[in-house]
């Protein structure tokens, strides 16, 4: 009897241990995850938005002859996705003109940090690194800024920051501690 019941016990376990073990699924029968765990390419949607950006005339620059337009429209399709509309729009400021009776007179060696956007303001930020340049380069450099995005018609206001912070000066002329309110206009005798 006890012989049965040491047998009745092994089956028992093999028998439970079988049960709560799964075979194996085949490559064909694997299921594919589902919701949260669905694994997505890293690859940011670019949108595409045409705008009105803003560069210096060079006959002015060269001149100085007031009759002349100092900032004239070019329009371009700005492509952003991981950045913002308006960190796209001031890189392509900094790039330059297609037309090449334009300039911009953001320096070449600017560095901007980013450009964030609240409650109708801008903060256009740049590094202290390589922001140098004359009077008339700073004041071109706030005007072409501030006029495109007044173009854009959602920014009332642009701060300018060096280093994420409030600073006196952009370049070392213009005081740049409150924000420019709609677009930034060069007095007469600069």
């Amino acid at each position: 009897m006890k012989r049965y019941i040491s047998i009745l016990l092994v089956l028992l376990i093999i028998f439970s241990i079988s049960a709560c073990t799964q075979p194996a699924k085949a490559p064909a029968e694997i299921e594919e995850p589902q919701g949260e765990d669905v694994i997505v390419e890293p690859t940011p949607k670019t949108e595409e938005k045409e705008v009105t950006l803003y560069f210096v005339n060079k006959k002015y620059i060269e001149t100085g002859d007031e009759k002349l337009e100092k900032l004239i429209a070019e329009k371009r399709t700005v492509k952003y996705g991981d950045t913002s509309l308006e960190e796209a729009v001031v890189r392509e400021l900094m790039k330059g003109p297609e037309n090449q009776e334009l300039s911009t007179q953001i320096p070449t060696s600017a560095k901007l940090i980013n450009v964030e956007v609240a409650d109708g303001t801008a903060f256009v930020n740049f590094a202290q690194e390589g922001l140098y340049g004359g009077s008339m380069q700073e004041i071109f450099t706030i005007m072409q800024i501030t006029k495109t995005f007044d173009e854009l018609g959602y920014i009332e206001k642009t701060q300018f920051l060096i280093d994420g912070n409030k600073a006196e000066t952009l370049m070392g002329h213009i005081g740049i501690f409150e924000p420019f309110e709609g677009s930034f206009e060069m007095v007469n005798d600069v």
